[in-house]
């Protein structure tokens, strides 16, 4: 019997439609966000570059993000890169893997004009790096409060630490206690509170999260994060200094 042979274009569309799906999957369950990252380095994507640039070098279009950033938006397919397209652009098609590796320090962002998903230079550099992934999960906890932490892992300390400090746009960063005022069973566990910019939660959290992950393998420690935007007071706690930071930016440094 002749062996049938599926066309190569047929097979990159299956995948690619795999991938799109993939996508969507990720919004209902984010458990699965670390494992599509990690596809999408060997994926073809697709990336906008101006139709006129004579520099000699490439460049990629960027746009501003509703949050206020500059992000290289990217697409998981050719009609997806069309659709968001101008006659001022043209559209390269690469890996996933040399996309993410020749923008090194960018913000990307996949599929923008579908809600798409933000990939944040620590990110990056962690899934290139090691194929590790952050999973984030925002979670409501109207009742969770914090107060001082009487142990503290050295190594979450030392993780946080090394992390905010390289970040400009985090002010202080505290590992603080965490405790329900529902729920009288409920552990304590812990809370790394940061204090930023409304316009750099989710990046700052995301920092922070990329640092911390990967050291709990081996343990299963309760950590959350928590940003308190900061233009507005600090808890009383902290501001009278009854709880020291374990970080705080010097004013002037990026």
């Amino acid at each position: 019997m002749a062996r049938r042979h599926t066309p190569r274009r047929a097979t990159q569309r299956r995948r690619r439609i795999d991938l799109e799906a993939w996508l969507e999957r990720v919004r209902e369950h984010p458990a699965e966000e670390p494992a599509f990252f990690r596809a999408l380095l060997d994926a073809t994507v697709h990336v906008h570059a101006p139709a006129s640039d004579d520099s000699g070098k490439v460049r990629l279009v960027q746009f501003r993000h509703p949050e206020g950033f500059a992000a290289i938006p990217f697409f998981t397919s050719m009609e997806k890169a069309q659709i968001a397209a101008s006659p001022a652009v043209r559209i390269l098609t690469l890996s996933g893997r040399d996309l993410l590796a020749g923008t090194r320090g960018a913000t990307l962002m996949l599929n923008p004009n579908d809600g798409g998903a933000v990939l944040y230079p620590e990110e990056i550099a962690a899934l290139l790096q090691s194929g590790f992934m952050p999973r984030i999960e925002t979670l409501a906890r109207g009742a969770l409060q914090v107060r001082i932490a009487h142990a503290v892992p050295a190594w979450l300390s030392a993780a946080v630490r090394r992390s905010v400090a390289r970040a400009g746009f985090i002010e202080a960063a505290y590992v603080l206690e965490s405790y329900s005022t529902d729920a009288c069973d409920t552990p304590a566990g812990l809370v790394i509170y940061l204090i930023a910019a409304p316009t750099f939660a989710e990046r700052a959290a995301r920092l922070v999260t990329a640092a911390v992950q990967p050291l709990c393998s081996d343990a299963d420690p309760v950590i959350d994060v928590m940003i308190h935007d900061a233009a507005q007071p600090l808890p009383a706690a902290l501001a009278r200094g009854e709880i020291l930071p374990i970080y705080r930016r010097v004013a002037g440094t990026q």
